[in-house]
């Protein structure tokens, strides 16, 4: 199970989550979480991936998953910012038991509100914001969670100087009766005027599939200030969970710089 904020539909594309490094604006990918800060009012943001690639072995099977998730982000003014996000196409190659099958098909979609009310994200500062998303159960099969999911979560961000960053990202899904929660602390570093890495670990609890941890990082290069290019990959703790979650992407600022 993707433990991250799910997926969306064809025309108005998807989510998941991070914090991001731009400035400005602030880019929820790639990571953990999202950025503490919203759009400026009537801007628009497109964060796209090209795709994720999750790896799972579960019952004998192994599954790998392709998934193009993309999140549109507006600005309403104030602390409030609006975000649409889903995945317009996906590929799963499953194989196993002597059998192989593929699928493709949409995810399901979500809607949600990210409040960031919580300090200006300065040098020097704390600041926080809370994201609460509903996704529905619009998409194809095998890329669907069958039911509508309700999210909530909230990151908060220290950043003690230009060159060095940390988030502390918490969420829960809520799927069905069951609850998922994520704990996930980021560290990250600016490389140079363009350039910023960074590590995270995610300690997942579901209700249904057990404890997880995964690890990993990555990196984000900015363009101007109005572009980013991102890659990241996560590498599982254990025996719960995907054993490689890896993606690259971009994300495009649409308005003047605030």
């Amino acid at each position: 199970m993707n433990l991250r904020p799910a997926p969306i539909v064809a025309t108005l594309l998807c989510l998941a989550s991070a914090p991001a490094f731009a400035d400005p604006p602030d880019f929820d990918r790639p990571g953990a979480g999202f950025a503490t800060s919203v759009l400026p009012v009537g801007t628009l943001a497109l964060e796209q991936g090209l795709p994720t690639y999750e790896r799972q072995r579960q019952d004998g099977l192994l599954d790998k998953t392709y998934t193009a998730d993309s999140l549109i982000r507006i600005g309403l003014g104030g602390p409030a910012e609006l975000q649409v996000g889903g995945s317009a196409w996906n590929r799963l190659e499953e194989s196993g038991g002597g059998s192989r099958r593929h699928a493709t098909g949409h995810g399901d979609t979500s809607v949600g509100l990210k409040i960031a009310p919580g300090g200006s994200g300065a040098t020097g500062t704390f600041s926080w914001a809370a994201l609460g998303q509903v996704s529905f159960a619009n998409g194809d099969r095998d890329f669907s969670n069958g039911a509508k999911q309700y999210t909530l979560g909230a990151t908060g961000q220290w950043k003690p100087d230009d060159t060095w960053q940390g988030t502390l990202f918490a969420n829960v899904d809520r799927l069905q009766g069951n609850n998922t929660w994520t704990l996930a602390p980021t560290f990250g570093r600016k490389l140079g005027e363009n350039w910023t890495a960074y590590v995270e670990t995610d300690a997942i609890h579901d209700a249904g599939d057990g404890n997880e941890l995964q690890a990993g990082g990555g990196v984000a290069y900015s363009i101007g200030d109005h572009a980013q290019l991102d890659a990241y990959a996560l590498h599982r703790i254990g025996t719960h969970g995907p054993s490689v979650v890896a993606g690259i992407g971009f994300s495009v600022f649409f308005g003047k710089k605030g």
